[in-house]
């Protein structure tokens, strides 16, 4: 398993083995992120399809809808809660992630959750 890309980083620990972290970071642009405590991770739903894969993140009072290529392995890592940032495919590197088999994020939606009653 691949601990960084241009758009995730997975932390590890002795022997490259996964470490879990406290809080996931979402970069949604160079000025601005936010930090989701892992232990708030309800459920993580990956799909694959018509050239695009879609990871759906449940937290406690917010989902996370991130799209992308090659998103399998990151969805993976994130069973072991030890993915440390996500963050959009940086632009200079657009062309030439796309050609092959390293992941690349296009986008990253935070929903906040309507309180139940």
């Amino acid at each position: 398993m691949r601990t960084e890309s241009p758009c995730y980083k997975i932390r590890t620990g002795v022997n490259h083995n996964p470490t879990p972290v406290e809080n996931l970071r979402l970069e949604l642009d160079a000025n601005s992120f936010y930090l989701l405590p892992c232990h708030h991770l309800e459920l993580v739903k990956f799909e694959s399809g018509e050239g695009q894969d879609t990871l759906t993140l449940s937290f406690l009072k917010r989902t996370v809808l991130i799209t992308g290529k090659n998103l399998r392995e990151l969805g993976l890592a994130l069973q072991d809660r030890c993915v440390e940032f996500v963050r959009l495919l940086p632009a200079l590197d657009r062309y030439t992630s796309l050609a092959g088999t390293e992941a690349s994020v296009n986008s990253i939606e935070i929903e906040e959750k309507a309180e139940q009653r």
